[in-house]
């Protein structure tokens, strides 16, 4: 917590404190899109085995309507795998 008092300052430290409590690890969130509308993405955190406390956050479609909505807006055929 004192690197985080030296590099951001106590009013950052003081806001994080009063946080109820981490996010969660999965989940599904809501975006909207202003060409394709609503789309509901599953999302994960993925803790990686390293020790400087880095995450992997994965969002992956939600419903098949948000799957066909990533599709028509990247261009790609139905299932293919989508770097984000």
């Amino acid at each position: 917590m004192h690197e985080l008092t030296v590099s951001c300052g106590a009013e950052f430290v003081e806001r994080l404190e009063s946080l109820p409590g981490l996010p969660k690890a999965s989940g599904i969130t809501r975006l909207l899109h202003p060409e394709a509308g609503e789309l509901r993405l599953a999302y994960e955190t993925l803790d990686l085995p390293t020790d400087d406390d880095q995450r992997l956050l994965v969002h992956l479609p939600a419903d098949e309507a948000t799957a066909a909505a990533l599709d028509r807006l990247t261009g790609l055929r139905p299932g293919a795998l989508r770097a984000v």
